[in-house]
């Protein structure tokens, strides 16, 4: 079985343990499929990162569902995907903030921050405008 294959596969088990809440499951088969995809198959690295995000945002764990988040955008294989990812990211800010939690993210901006300098597509303003409308509010 080709390796993109083995992490659709892999993929369709974490989605379906997500769905029943076995979050540890879930947790260890989209870590496994971005150890699987980190050099190829990018669009596959990018969903299992946002998988996690979904484990990470039911555990409440919201510091490592922005980690997995900004990870994810730093991998986009194109605009259209780290555009998408972005639009995602609003929603998960959107549920973090509702929590209250929001101030749990300090570090994480300032990752993305740092990051931001190193990588062009992070400069984007759609992100920028997103975390900065957050933390006004």
């Amino acid at each position: 079985m080709k390796k993109e294959e083995l992490a659709i596969n892999i993929f369709k088990e974490a989605q379906k343990a997500l769905k029943n809440k076995k979050l540890d499951v879930a947790k260890e088969k989209f870590e496994n499929i971005i150890r699987l995809t980190e050099d190829s198959h990018l669009w596959l690295y990018f969903e299992a990162c946002f998988g996690l995000v979904e484990v990470y945002i039911e555990k409440e764990d919201y510091k490592s569902a922005m980690d997995s988040a900004f990870k994810a955008l730093l991998h986009a294989p194109n605009q259209g995907m780290y555009l998408l990812g972005v639009e995602r990211v609003r929603s998960v800010l959107a549920i973090i903030k509702k929590s209250g939690r929001l101030s749990d993210l300090t570090d994480s901006f300032h990752k993305i921050k740092e990051k931001e300098d190193k990588n062009e597509e992070l400069k984007t303003n759609e992100l920028k405008n997103i975390l900065y409308s957050l933390l006004k509010s």
